[in-house]
């Protein structure tokens, strides 16, 4: 389906325009699917930070010798603590090789 400009400024907002585009169904769908996602990324986070506070303690550093030692901005030692971001494979890399540990993945 496509929109002329006019008929996209006429739309009242972004939610009327998906109402306009998808049924309650498909709206309700894809609504559930994000907040699944969103769930599973914090919980791999929250994994994350756990292991880097155990290797803090372990190693008896700081926050910013957390940060010297990952080669990252203290923003994102920052959020690796916390649990919070979008972590990368090439962040879970880094962090894999100053733990000294090799990264598993299990499905449950």
């Amino acid at each position: 389906m496509k929109f002329s400009r006019e008929e996209l400024d006429n739309f009242q907002s972004l939610d009327s325009l998906e109402e306009e585009i998808f049924s309650g169904q498909e709206r309700e769908v894809v609504r559930v699917n994000a907040e699944v996602r969103a769930r599973l990324r914090r919980a791999l986070a929250e994994d994350v930070s756990r292991e880097i506070a155990a290797y803090m303690a372990r190693e008896g550093i700081g926050f910013n010798e957390l940060t010297r030692r990952l080669a990252v901005s203290p923003a994102t030692t920052s959020k690796l603590m916390r649990g919070s971001g979008n972590i990368t494979l090439e962040t879970i890399a880094q962090i894999s090789e100053l733990l000294g540990k090799k990264p598993s993945l299990a499905f449950s």
